[in-house]
Order: structure tokens, then sequence, then C-alpha cells
């Protein structure tokens, strides 16, 4: 029996007894849908026993204090892959995952990738501006919102022509268990200033929709780390 496959019906069992009529519907159709395809009965996948891998806390190589938009990006990368972000305060704000061993990592991957392009891209965009005489002030800072604003797009594109997406990205019981447990000892403020250059924004939203680790994360154990691709 695959356990991917079975992993997948129990979480959408599970919130088949949402209190949402219209999320248990649409989970409990998508239950019928994969039992009879994959020749399963409920008995043999409610008797089938998942060992689930270990929830971790993984700090990751990216900080912050000005770049806010970085903690931004960290935060909605964590909320489509089943992760929480939260911030190790010291100098300066480390990123850091928690959830399923596999999510963070695919987490860490993304995020690791989704700046590179954004340094990349800005890098480039700074030379033309200087070679052009212009300034570069806020340029980094204005293509991230946009980036991150298009990545948002395509994240929310993907969940409306996949409707199960939203239910399979949920986050597990014992993940959202410890992350409640956790004493945070003050908030941060991730508002970042658009500081006016329009058309950098604009490049920023493009790129962040058509924006694609197909070529960076391999699947995790659902089999189905496609959101991006």
């Amino acid at each position: 029996m695959d356990t991917k496959i079975v992993e997948k019906i129990k979480k959408l069992l599970a919130l088949s007894e949402s209190s949402n009529e219209y999320e248990a519907k649409v989970a409990m159709l998508k239950v019928q849908e994969l039992l009879v395809k994959y020749k399963l009965s409920m008995k043999e996948v409610k008797d089938y026993k998942i060992c689930s891998s270990k929830v971790l806390t993984k700090k990751t190589k990216i900080s912050f204090t000005s770049a806010k938009w970085k903690g931004r990006l960290a935060s909605l990368i964590a909320d489509n892959f089943s992760c929480y972000c939260y911030y190790k305060i010291k100098r300066t704000n480390i990123i850091t995952f928690l959830g399923r061993e596999e999510d963070v990592t695919v987490c860490n991957i993304v995020l690791e990738y989704a700046i590179d392009c954004i340094a990349s891209e800005t890098n480039r965009i700074k030379y033309q501006y200087r070679r052009d005489g212009y300034s570069t002030v806020g340029i980094v800072s204005d293509y991230a919102i946009g980036f991150i604003s298009g990545l948002n797009d395509k994240f929310e594109e993907q969940k409306r022509k996949n409707q199960e997406w939203g239910i399979i990205l949920a986050k597990d019981t014992e993940v959202t268990e410890q992350y409640e447990n956790i004493d945070f000892n003050r908030s941060i403020n991730l508002n970042q200033k658009f500081k006016g250059n329009s058309d950098v924004l604009e490049q920023g939203i493009e790129d962040g929709r058509k924006f694609s680790i197909s070529d960076k994360v391999e699947q995790g154990k659902s089999g189905e780390i496609d959101l991006l691709m």
C-alpha cells in the first residue's frame, strides 16, 4: 500500500469532519475519488499505521533587520508549505521554520532560492539604473514587495485551480500545538515601506507570478510538491 496516498486520504478524512460544510464536502468527495482510484477500502486506510516524521524547529541561514520583506517572504512560504515561521531575535532576526521535517526542508529550499532570485534580478536592475544615471535607493525593497505580491497571487491561483490544495496544505494538529506553546518575547513589525519605484514594483509582481522551483525542490512526502511548477 502506498504510504503517501494513505497519508493524504487520512488528512482528508480528518478535514471531512470540519464544521465548515463546504470544506467537509470537498474533502469527502476527494476521499471517495482516491479510494476508487487506488482500489482501497475505508477500513484498510483507517487500519494502516503511518510513521509520521518528527516535528522540528530549524533556524535558516537568513536573517534581517531593516529588510523586513525577508520575513514577509518567509511567512508566505511557510503558510503554503504546512509550516509556521517565526524569528529568533538576537542582533538580527533569524528566520525560523516549524513543521514536519520534510516540510521544513522544502521551506528552506524555497526561501533561499527566492532570495537568490530577488538578489540576482535587483543587482541587474541597479546596474542598469546606475549606468543610466538614476538613483538605486529602494530598488531591492520595492522589487521584493512586488515579488511577494506576485508569488502570493501564484499560490492563490494554484489553490483556485486545485480546490484540494487548501486542505492538503493545512498544518497538522501536532505542528499547531507546538507553535502555540512557544513563548514569544515580542512581535516584529514586518511592514516594508514602498519607496516609489513603480516600474520596479511591477517587475517584481510579474516575476513573482512566474517564480518556479521545479528544478530546485524534489517531491516531498505526498509526492505533490508542485505548487510552484
